[in-house]
């Protein structure tokens, strides 16, 4: 079952401003479904575009160089 965010509800999701959402969305680079004037968030297709794009820390080594 798909749960639909609206842009604040989204913000609040991922504890960011509604600016950044809208920078989001302005540079189309966030999963979106268009419901007549507006946009919304599928939850599932929100995660899992936050997680392609989670960063892996690099081994850390005492080696030195």
């Amino acid at each position: 079952m798909m749960h639909l965010m609206n842009k604040e509800e989204l913000a609040d999701y991922m504890k960011v401003r509604i600016g950044t959402v809208k920078y989001l969305l302005y540079q189309n680079k966030i999963p979106k479904i268009r419901v007549g004037r507006e946009y919304r968030f599928d939850r599932d297709d929100i995660d899992q575009w936050l997680h392609a794009r989670k960063l892996h820390p690099k081994q850390f080594s005492f080696r030195k160089f």
